[in-house]
């Protein structure tokens, strides 16, 4: 949380849930060892729909990068891959 909304009064307020997404936080508390109020705040606090979109355009751009380098980097293996075939057969010869 940051360091304002540590001091800012707490209010009340309902929500309502799937009782699975209950289960979900109650065992995310659980496992942090915190409230259940904490992770919703928590929650809440990591969301930023306009970071979300930007880490989106982000993480596409990287998805893509990464699949094209690892593309290029099979096919860099696949010719060392023959040139060491052939090298061993030239050598059992």
């Amino acid at each position: 949380m940051s360091g304002s909304a540590q001091h800012e009064t707490m209010l009340r307020k309902p929500i309502l849930m799937p009782p699975s997404m209950i289960e979900k936080v109650d065992k995310i508390a659980k496992n942090k060892n915190v409230s259940f109020a904490k992770v919703v705040r928590e929650a809440v606090n990591a969301f930023d729909s306009e970071t979300s979109a930007d880490d989106s355009i982000i993480l596409n751009t990287l998805a893509d990068t990464m699949i094209r380098t690892t593309q290029e980097v099979v096919k860099k293996m696949e010719e060392v891959e023959k040139r060491l075939d052939a090298t061993h057969a030239m050598l059992e010869a």
